[in-house]
């Protein structure tokens, strides 16, 4: 009754805001312009979405993607009404590959004779700020705010080490992982760096450390040097930035957007134009001609259906990827497919699902280019394995090729707690999956068969489909942790680039001209409106999942999520380990 009820209200309210929002549309609706002197105005002072994110056509908001960004810097280097942009920073919201890909598109976009302003209160004020000035950078002119700070301070991660608290509570972790770099359950299990856990993340940092000064000093013209001696100095004050040469002017946001329309000699009634106003009027860059299906696995892989909850975190579901795989495969118009991966990956069985689909595609016929975004390992980097070609950034956080599985047991503090389970069990191993008691010595011996059989596979999957030998994949492996940068030179992955790149290598195994213009069309497709409304009203929508949600929030441990809804299914997880970089 009280689900009905939820339903009911939810659908009530929604269509009643949904008319009255509709009606002044329809008032006041006319058809969109640009003026004759176009200057861009972009928020980059948090993440972009990798794929669509829109609510009910819209009309519960707006959130820019990265797809977005890039086809309006793609398309306005072309369209002479564009005389330059200016783009706002803040802290490190953004993620490396995110950084990298605008950059290469900030670089082409200034290469077609228009300027690029950044500007920022402060590049990281009281956190980091190496990514976003690593953005920045690429800018001909890059302000901050007077009395701001250059927090370009380098690189710090933090692991979480959980078994001092664990063991106050008398929970004990049972956990096996693959091998000694995979090291997901040291967070549970350790109080500190194993040694081959420090070896990994002092290794990662000074990679992703060197393309940050590599970058900058290419940017600003400066020598490596003088870009570490200013990391080394960091947080810089205003004029100590100003000296250093890596910020060029000192002012506000009303000076530097009138100093952006000033140098484009837009008239003084005008303004700038934001991307989602540009693209209506002139279209995407890539907007007619042969198709090219966009697929993203976003989030942390499942079964079922990929999710974003207004309460909990996004999920890739394999249910949702495979329809929209068989939908691209089997749509005679669609000439490759560019599967999108930005996940740390998730179930081993569920990520499986989702390579066997690709595969299939492929056998189909349609080529497939895989394009890392932020973070693709363990399950992430799993499921690339089915790509004709992989394509990652430098800065892109893959590998972890191991596995982890096991379970807490909570019997100690249930004890503590006054609280004894009598238990009957049919076979000898029917609680293997129970946190209520410890594995048994045959549980264990179950556990361990079925996580070396998984590793093994995986190891099995990544030597054949990167050509190596069983001896090359398991160097490569170990659960270790790699940049873009350092996977290409292992062979894990084919190229270093962005998405764009991706796309030019999915119309060259489509047999097109790099030139021609493709649809680049996402699946699964984009719910109408009214079917919005008629998923809410029968209990589908995205506000009645957000209201169950409330009653149902997640420990405060949000790593060990995965691993309890592993332990309950039996199942093994391919998942990268926690690592906080400038948090």
């Amino acid at each position: 009754m009280l689900r009905f009820i939820v339903r009911l209200f939810a659908a009530i309210g929604f269509l009643v805001v949904a008319a009255i929002v509709a009606a002044v549309v329809l008032a006041t609706r006319h058809e969109p312009t640009l003026p004759d002197t176009v200057v861009l105005e972009l928020d980059l002072k948090g993440p972009l979405a990798e794929g669509g994110t829109e609510r009910f056509g819209g009309f519960l908001g707006h959130e820019t993607t990265l797809r977005e960004v890039l086809d309006t810097l793609e398309r306005g280097r072309t369209d002479p009404r564009v005389k330059g942009l200016i783009a706002h920073f803040a802290g490190d919201g953004i993620g490396f590959a995110q950084a990298q890909e605008l950059r290469g598109a900030i670089e082409r976009f200034r290469a077609s004779g228009r300027f690029a302003m950044a500007f920022a209160e402060a590049y990281g004020d009281n956190g980091s700020g190496n990514r976003s000035y690593l953005l920045a950078s690429a800018f001909d002119e890059v302000w901050m705010q007077p009395l701001g700070l250059l927090s370009l301070t380098g690189l710090s991660a933090q692991v979480p080490f959980a078994r001092g608290a664990l063991d106050k509570l008398d929970v004990q972790p049972q956990l096996m992982q693959r091998e000694e770099f995979k090291s997901f359950a040291d967070t549970f299990t350790k109080t500190d760096f194993t040694p081959a856990h420090r070896e990994m993340v002092e290794a990662l940092l000074g990679d992703l450390t060197n393309q940050i000064v590599d970058g900058v000093a290419k940017s600003r013209r400066l020598a490596p040097a003088a870009v570490r001696a200013a990391m080394d100095k960091a947080p810089l004050l205003d004029k100590e930035a100003l000296d250093a040469k890596l910020i060029d002017r000192l002012g506000y946001a009303d000076e530097a957007k009138e100093a952006a329309l000033r140098r484009a000699n837009a008239p003084a009634d005008a303004d700038t134009v934001e991307p989602k106003e540009y693209l209506a009027v002139a279209g995407p860059a890539n907007g007619s001609g042969p198709t090219i299906a966009l697929i993203h696995a976003a989030g942390t892989i499942t079964s079922g259906k990929s999710d974003k909850p207004g309460v909990g975190e996004v999920t890739a579901g394999a249910e949702t990827i495979v329809q929209a795989i068989e939908d691209a495969a089997e749509d005679p118009a669609v000439k490759a497919i560019l599967f999108r991966i930005d996940s740390g990956g998730g179930g081993v069985t569920a990520s499986e699902t989702i390579r066997r689909a690709l595969t299939k595609a492929r056998e189909s016929g349609k080529p497939v280019i895989a394009s890392m975004g932020d973070t693709a390992a363990s399950g992430g980097y799993w499921i690339a394995l089915a790509a004709d070609r992989i394509v990652a950034s430098p800065g892109t956080i893959t590998g972890s090729i191991g596995v982890v599985a096991g379970k807490m047991s909570l019997n100690g503090l249930s004890e503590r707690l006054g609280v004894h389970w009598g238990v009957v069990d049919t076979g000898r191993n029917a609680g293997m999956w129970s946190p209520l008691r410890p594995f048994s010595p045959s549980e264990e011996e179950r556990l361990t068969a079925i996580i070396d059989a998984s590793y093994a596979t995986f190891l099995g999957r990544v030597a054949e489909a990167r050509h190596m030998t069983p001896d090359q994949a398991r160097a490569a492996a170990k659960g270790r942790v790699w940049s873009g940068a350092q996977a290409r030179e292992l062979g894990l992955v084919d190229d270093l680039g962005g998405v764009d790149g991706a796309l030019r290598l999915a119309k060259q195994a489509a047999k097109l001209d790099p030139d021609t213009a493709v649809t680049l069309t996402a699946y699964p497709k984009p719910k109408s409106l009214l079917r919005e409304i008629r998923d809410l009203a029968s209990g589908k929508g995205d506000l009645v999942e957000a209201a169950a949600l409330l009653a149902e929030l997640r420990p405060a441990l949000a790593q060990l999520s995965p691993l309890v809804q592993a332990a309950r299914s039996g199942g093994v997880e391919a998942r990268m380990p926690p690592l906080m970089l400038d948090r």
